[in-house]
């Protein structure tokens, strides 16, 4: 019982690393998918460029896209990859620090 707090913070940590992982995977296989030229007919990719398109939306038009045939090179995609790694590490350093604040010192190693 005495590892509550440092399982709570744990899981936290876990949780953000989890959900980041999920988003830059979305977020690589929309570019994946781009540059290789799939049918944006298909379900399978028609579904995987509507959910990708919520993340990518704020950084469209960030850059121009360059496309030969049908395949897209997107570098706002990359960008928001950079972004929400950028901002998944700002938020477990946050809360690293805030958990070295309000841990009482019987729960540090």
């Amino acid at each position: 019982m005495d590892n509550v707090p440092l399982k709570i913070e744990q899981f936290a940590y876990d949780i953000i690393y989890y959900v980041l992982w999920i988003i830059e995977l979305t977020l690589f296989l929309r570019f994946a998918l781009k540059l290789l030229g799939a049918n944006p007919e298909n379900q399978i990719v028609a579904f995987l460029y509507s959910i990708s398109l919520v993340l990518v939306g704020p950084f469209n038009g960030m850059f121009g896209t360059s496309a030969v045939g049908q395949m897209v090179l997107e570098p706002s995609v990359l960008i928001a990859m950079v972004f929400y790694s950028i901002i998944g590490y700002v938020l477990v350093a946050f809360m690293k620090m805030v958990g070295r604040i309000n841990t009482p010192s019987s729960y540090t190693n």
